[in-house]
């Protein structure tokens, strides 16, 4: 073969070398690119920045329904109570870590005593669920004066204290001065309540 063919076959080979070389930079430049792409989206949705397609919670319990039925009427002539005569529990029924503490400071400083806070067994949708027996609804009732659009619940414990559950749709306690708490004025009953079950001897 003459010093030219050597020379051409030569080039020939160089320039496919350097054809495939650019192929795969290309093809790896795209790939990069690509990958680059998928981790900056997927960054902006882990912060929020950018909605996720799915919404689906991992590993939470389900919220109670917000709505409930209507709670247990106060007793008849049953006054509202002193907050400093209030013995209250305080649960964390939300994702938000410590929420039971800073409110149950807030509480305290509004003069409820607090027996313990804690998390409860289950989470909660609405504002807040106060939970008493039948001595504790002038407790509870003058509890909810608090928590707005907070629901009563009625258990059989023997004693006046009442559980606070906080709820997803809870962001504050009413300001202090819009709180219209007279010990000297009767309860009103709600609209739809029920009237608690008369003792039979």
């Amino acid at each position: 073969m003459s010093t030219n063919g050597v020379r051409d076959a030569a080039e020939a080979r160089a320039a496919r070398r350097r054809h495939l070389q650019q192929r795969q930079t290309v093809i790896f430049g795209g790939l990069i690119a690509v990958m680059l792409v998928i981790a900056l989206t997927a960054g902006a949705m882990w912060v929020g920045i950018l909605p996720t397609p799915v919404n689906i919670p991992i590993n939470s319990p389900e919220p109670t329904e917000a709505t409930a039925a209507p709670g247990p009427c106060p007793p008849e002539g049953q006054t509202y109570i002193n907050f400093a005569e209030i013995t209250a529990t305080v649960l964390n029924g939300t994702t938000t870590s410590g929420l039971a503490g800073t409110t149950s400071a807030e509480l305290q400083a509004r003069g409820i005593i607090i027996a313990a806070q804690a998390n409860a067994e289950s989470s909660y949708a609405g504002v807040a669920r106060i939970v008493a027996g039948p001595t504790g609804l002038g407790q509870a009732y003058s509890v909810a004066l608090l928590f707005p659009e907070s629901t009563i619940v009625l258990d059989e414990r023997a004693d006046a204290t009442v559980d606070v559950i906080l709820g997803a749709q809870f962001e504050m306690l009413l300001p202090a001065e819009e709180v219209l708490l007279d010990p000297a004025v009767v309860i009103p009953a709600p609209q739809g309540c029920e009237p608690l079950p008369t003792a039979t001897g």
